[in-house]
């Protein structure tokens, strides 16, 4: 077995709590949307929101991506 295989054994073995961590970021997600309207451009807390925008949209895109990795490769099996 290699490192690799192991290593996706692992992080599919936890596809459980990837639905509960998608369920939070489209939470934060729809929560930034929310603040988005009352922040603008010249405020103090803007470059905080657009860097929590950034990982919450990158946390969604690698998490949906390993989740349906995951239950492709557990049809697969």
């Amino acid at each position: 077995m290699s490192k690799t295989s192991a290593l996706l054994d692992l992080v599919c073995a936890q596809r459980k709590q990837m639905k509960v961590i998608l369920a939070l970021l489209i939470a934060s997600g729809f929560l930034l949307g929310l603040s988005l309207l009352f922040v603008e451009p010249g405020d103090r807390s803007y470059p905080l929101l657009v860097v929590d925008l950034v990982l919450v949209v990158v946390g969604f895109a690698f998490f949906s991506t390993t989740y349906w990795y995951c239950t492709k490769r557990a049809m697969d099996e």
